[in-house]
């Protein structure tokens, strides 16, 4: 006979990995435009494995029009749908709560298309960060699990004395 799927995935995966398991269980959220081709698959899925083994440091790097911002979504996704967080990654037990994720841009065009993109998150998960609303607001967001902004604008900022102070600072270290 054949072996079932599950028998196959505990033969090609003999030891344990609870975040292995858990981004496995999580289905690649693809609607049309987001269905990924297979080396956008491959590095999604050797970031989630390198993720799972413990790396903290993983460095992707792709040429122009090869889907940067579909493996980002990707990868987004299964942190976001698992659970995956810093705080729970090495710990035992079972993750207390969603990631936060950061989506750096290097110009406004490009976070705003990002924002746009990664519109299956909601509205209520995704957060775009400009200085005019820093300003407004008196602060960096905080209420959201996803933030589209631009270098320039983390790497800005002052204190109450004038003085310079990244926003990025606003926010904590995990």
């Amino acid at each position: 006979r054949w072996p079932t799927p599950d028998e196959l995935w505990a033969a090609t995966y003999a030891e344990p990995n609870r975040w292995r398991d858990r981004f496995a269980a999580v289905p690649l959220q693809s609607y049309g435009r987001f269905e990924p081709r297979y080396y956008q698959y491959n590095a999604i899925q050797r970031t989630l494995d390198a993720i799972a083994d413990g790396k903290d440091r993983i460095l992707l790097t792709l040429a122009t029009g090869t889907g940067k911002t579909v493996i980002a979504f990707h990868i987004a996704w299964k942190l976001f749908q698992a659970r995956w967080n810093i705080g729970d990654w090495k710990a035992e037990g079972e993750p207390t709560r969603r990631p936060r994720i950061l989506f750096l841009a290097d110009r406004n065009i490009l976070a705003d298309q990002a924002y746009n993109s990664f519109d299956a998150f909601g509205d209520d998960a995704r957060a775009r960060v400009r200085p005019a609303d820093i300003r407004k607001k008196g602060g960096v967001p905080k209420n959201a699990t996803v933030f589209f902004t631009i270098f320039q604008t983390f790497m800005s900022g002052t204190d109450e004395n004038g003085d310079p102070a990244p926003w990025f600072g606003d926010y904590p270290a995990d």
